[in-house]
């Protein structure tokens, strides 16, 4: 018994790339290389992917449509086949035993299909609290807080995104043991208190499926997954199991100056004094004085190259001659974040962390630690 499903290119490219951006090019498992397809009767079109810690479903509506049926694929080589269909053309699916045929008025393609019984799911069944945030939220938090996460390090709760909240306050931190990245957003519902470590690499495929928009995302969170459900999608990651430490004890609450400074004058400062920046360490020195902050390096070729910027505003609670070095990547990457006019940088002395943070956004806080050069 055939089963023909007419549907447009247009509708079916966005959905497939999606479910095929977690595929891996290495044969992990069974089916990892494959996606479900499943025909539901309720006019949905259900695409789902999986690699065993992340999972994702999208669904389309098409009015083409005969009777449930579900098969599998291989995701990739389906997605590149209509993918490589002229713009706007429909394309016509064609289900049969073991093979697919997918056509267009010119071109015919034939695959072969799989049963859809042994395809792994992440079972997502209760969840312990659930929250929406918008779209453009989930981009900023994102946005702010994803440079700082660990890349496979041995400590594995620094390798994701910590999510905490507290009294209805989202607080979104990373770290990499270096730096800090810190962002707190107040919920609108009654959740006491909650936290989970999302994955590193959930979080770059989250991001790909985020847009600009205030379309709520609803969130849903048990010991084990996370579940975001868009519009015509559902996200559903495993969590890492283990404590994230304490970051607050991390967070000076005394600095003994702060300083005030234009944020586009710092950036592009540091971008210039980064081209002769020494490329092992990476390492750039602040000095600064009531007046003007100095930013200079040094090359293992002797190269230097020094640029000073103006201070808007200093406030001195002790007396200290601060010249203190830092990865510049690290400076770059924060001053990139912020949007401000003008930032603070506030410091305890020549040993401490230094902390960065809009002059007037008290949602964003950014610690980095010194180096030696």
């Amino acid at each position: 018994m055939e089963n023909n499903i007419i549907i447009n290119r247009e509708l079916i490219i966005k959905p497939l790339q999606h479910v095929t951006n977690i595929i891996s090019n290495r044969f992990l498992y069974p089916n990892s290389d494959n996606i479900l397809i499943k025909i539901l009767n309720n006019g949905i079109i259900l695409f789902k992917s999986t690699n065993l810690e992340i999972e994702i479903t999208s669904f389309i509506k098409n009015k083409f449509l005969n009777k449930k049926y579900s098969v599998i694929v291989q995701g990739k080589k389906f997605y590149n086949i209509c993918r490589s269909f002229p713009k706007k053309n429909d394309i016509t699916l064609v289900f049969n035993i073991n093979k697919m045929i997918i056509s267009t008025k010119n071109c015919h393609f034939t695959i072969t299909t799989l049963p859809s019984d042994n395809f792994p799911n992440i079972n997502f069944l209760k969840h312990d609290i659930e929250f929406n945030l918008t779209n453009k939220m989930l981009k900023n938090f994102i946005y702010a807080t994803y440079f700082s996460i660990a890349n496979n390090d041995v400590r594995k709760y620094l390798n994701g995104l910590f999510l905490q909240i507290k009294n209805n306050v989202l607080n979104i931190v990373s770290t990499d043991g270096h730096r800090l990245s810190f962002y707190k957003y107040v919920l609108d519902v009654e959740i006491i208190n909650y936290n989970v470590i999302i994955p590193r690499k959930s979080i770059f495929e989250l991001s790909k499926l985020i847009n600009n928009t205030n379309e709520l995302v609803n969130i849903k969170i048990n010991d084990n997954n996370i579940c975001f459900t868009f519009k015509n999608l559902k996200f559903i990651s495993k969590l890492i199991t283990s404590n994230f430490p304490n970051y607050k004890k991390i967070i000076p609450t005394l600095f003994y100056q702060i300083i005030k400074i234009d944020r586009i004058l710092f950036k592009n400062a540091l971008n210039r004094i980064s081209i002769l920046v020494n490329e092992r360490t990476k390492g750039v020195n602040l000095l600064f004085n009531n007046k003007y902050l100095k930013i200079f390096t040094s090359n293992i070729n002797d190269e230097k190259a020094e640029e000073i910027v103006e201070i808007k505003e200093f406030k001195k609670k002790k007396e200290y001659n601060i010249q203190i070095s830092f990865n510049i990547n690290y400076l770059i990457d924060v001053v990139n974040i912020l949007e401000s006019n003008f930032i603070k940088l506030s410091f305890i002395n020549n040993i401490s962390s230094i902390k960065i943070e809009d002059s007037c956004d008290k949602n964003k806080i950014y610690l980095i630690m010194p180096m030696k050069i």
